[in-house]
């Protein structure tokens, strides 16, 4: 019996060792198999990477020439529209200006129509003003603005209210309500006790 016995002893581990043999056989292909299915996987998923990385970089590099190009043509409108911006100004003032030579023509044969003239030319000029928003300053008669008048000089007078402007020596513009020129103008002050 202990014969038997031994002898199933040792087919237990004949069993065993071929099992894990067995086992191991499978374990090592699932290792080979798996190792060779993942890194697969990491090499196709890296190339998939590389491939939208250069696509990305693709797609930066247009960008960047895009607004380089958007930046370039912005700056050529600039200048050009900077070069003729004046260029209806100058048209509208083309009239005024042949007007005003005509005048010198024929300043010697009658003085009474180059004043005629020189009238009709600056009433073209405000017309022409007027159409593109130059106003003149209001003065005469107004409280002294220092945002459209410069004081060039005083006067005492019991007439008018001290800082009303009684005179104008230069007049002043103003562009859609922004100045271009201040007015030149003389500014009433009290008249001192001393006179009084």
């Amino acid at each position: 019996m202990k014969k038997a016995k031994a002898k199933v002893d040792s087919k237990k581990p004949e069993i065993e060792e071929n099992e894990i043999a067995a086992a191991t056989e499978v374990g090592v292909e699932d290792a080979e198999d798996a190792p060779k299915s993942e890194t697969e996987e990491l090499e196709a998923e890296v190339e998939e990477l590389k491939k939208q990385n250069t696509a990305l970089k693709d797609q930066m590099l247009r960008t960047q020439a895009e607004a380089e190009n958007f930046r370039k043509r912005m700056r050529r409108e600039k200048d050009e529209f900077a070069r003729f911006a004046r260029e209806g100004f100058v048209r509208d003032l083309l009239p005024v200006k042949d007007n005003l030579e005509r005048a010198l023509l024929h300043a010697d044969e009658d003085p009474e129509a180059i004043v005629a003239g020189v009238k009709l030319t600056l009433e073209q000029f405000d017309s022409t003003f007027k159409t593109m928003g130059v106003e003149c300053v209001d003065c005469h008669g107004q409280a002294f603005d220092p945002e459209l008048h410069e004081a060039m000089n005083q006067v005492e007078s019991d007439e008018h209210e001290p800082n009303t402007v009684v005179g104008e020596l230069q007049k002043g513009y103003q562009l859609n309500g922004r100045l271009l020129r201040p007015a030149m103008v003389t500014v009433t002050k009290a008249k001192t006790k001393a006179e009084a």
